[in-house]
C-alpha cells in the first residue's frame, strides 16, 4: 500500500510541476525593459501600422507574459521577440541591451523608426536567430559582415529582398551558410 501512496504522489507531483509556467529569468526581463526605455513610443513611426505590443511590460509580471515575448517552455528564456510596428523612435545602440538575450531565435523588430541607426554588428553575436527582420525601420548603412556569421539564420534573404533597393542599405562581405 505505501508503495502505491509512493508512486501517486510521484505522478502527482511532476504532473503538478510540469504544468507550471517556467519564469523569465531576472536578467531577461531587466534587459527587454532597458531596451524598451532606449526609445519613445510614436504611433506615427511607421505609415504602415502601430500595434504598440511592449505596453504590457513590466517588472511585476512575468516577461514571458508579455505581448511580442515568447520563451522556451523549459528554461523560461526569451527565445522569440517581436516588437513589429510597435512605433519604437529613436536610436539603435549597438551596446542595446537587446543583444544580452543570447537565446533569441527569432526578432522581429520592422516597421519601427530607428531614426538613420546602423545596422549593429553585435547582431551577428546571436548565434541561435533563425530570423532576423529589420526592414523598414530606418537602419542605413552597410549590413555587417558579422551577420553572416549567424549560420542557422534562414530569413536573411528575405529580410534583404524586402529591403529593397532605396533602403539606403548595401550588402558587405555577406555570404550565408547553408
Amino acid at each position: 500500500m505505501d508503495c502505491v501512496k509512493l508512486v501517486l504522489f510521484c505522478i502527482c507531483q511532476h504532473a503538478f510541476s510540469s504544468s507550471l509556467p517556467h519564469l523569465c529569468p531576472n536578467d531577461q526581463a531587466h534587459a527587454l525593459l532597458q531596451f524598451k526605455h532606449m526609445f519613445t513610443i510614436n504611433p506615427n513611426a511607421s505609415d504602415d501600422c502601430y500595434d504598440p505590443k511592449n505596453h504590457s511590460w513590466n517588472k511585476s509580471t512575468d516577461c514571458c507574459s508579455w505581448d511580442g515575448v515568447q520563451c522556451d517552455e523549459t528554461t523560461g528564456q526569451a527565445v522569440e521577440l517581436d516588437l513589429a510596428c510597435s512605433g519604437l523612435q529613436g536610436k539603435f545602440h549597438t551596446n542595446s541591451s537587446l543583444f544580452q538575450l543570447s537565446n533569441l531565435k527569432r526578432l522581429n523588430l520592422s516597421y519601427n523608426d530607428f531614426s538613420g541607426s546602423i545596422i549593429s554588428p553585435k547582431f551577428g553575436e546571436l548565434s541561435s536567430l533563425t530570423h532576423l527582420y529589420l526592414e523598414y525601420s530606418g537602419f542605413i548603412g552597410l549590413i555587417p559582415a558579422e551577420i553572416s556569421r549567424l549560420s542557422k539564420l534562414q530569413a536573411l534573404r528575405r529580410l534583404l529582398i524586402r529591403m529593397g533597393l532605396d533602403s539606403g542599405l548595401t550588402i558587405l562581405n555577406c555570404s550565408l551558410r547553408t
